[in-house]
């Protein structure tokens, strides 16, 4: 399987079957596609949790990775300097969302008790 094959939106359970073509519009889309959301963005997407996450990482795990992530010690400041804040805006909205978890768990504790 090549990264412009089709997603094998076939194979996958019918909660990330609807998860994705709900994102792509209800079309199939091409593995890279699926690939470049990252993690924290398909957190976003309703009906994707970890698990979910998991199933579709696995059939884009199957594919061979792009060739310019194994390029990256050549990569130019200013590309580095992209990507970085790409991953800190990434990490940043993955913090955020532990935090919400956190705080919205807390809150039920606290509210619980009340009752």
């Amino acid at each position: 399987m090549g990264l412009d094959d089709p997603f094998p939106i076939e194979k996958c359970s019918g909660r990330v079957r609807g998860a994705v073509l709900a994102e792509f519009k209800g079309r199939c889309p091409t593995i890279r596609e699926v690939a470049s959301i990252s993690d924290a963005q398909w957190l976003t997407v309703p009906n994707i949790g970890p698990t979910t996450l998991e199933e579709i990482r696995r059939f884009i795990g199957e594919v061979p990775s792009e060739p310019r992530l194994q390029n990256l010690p050549t990569m130019d400041d200013g590309e580095l300097l992209s990507r970085l804040n790409r991953l800190q805006r990434e990490l940043n909205m993955i913090a955020s969302a532990i935090r919400a978890r956190i705080s919205s768990a807390s809150y039920r504790k606290f509210r619980d008790k009340e009752q």
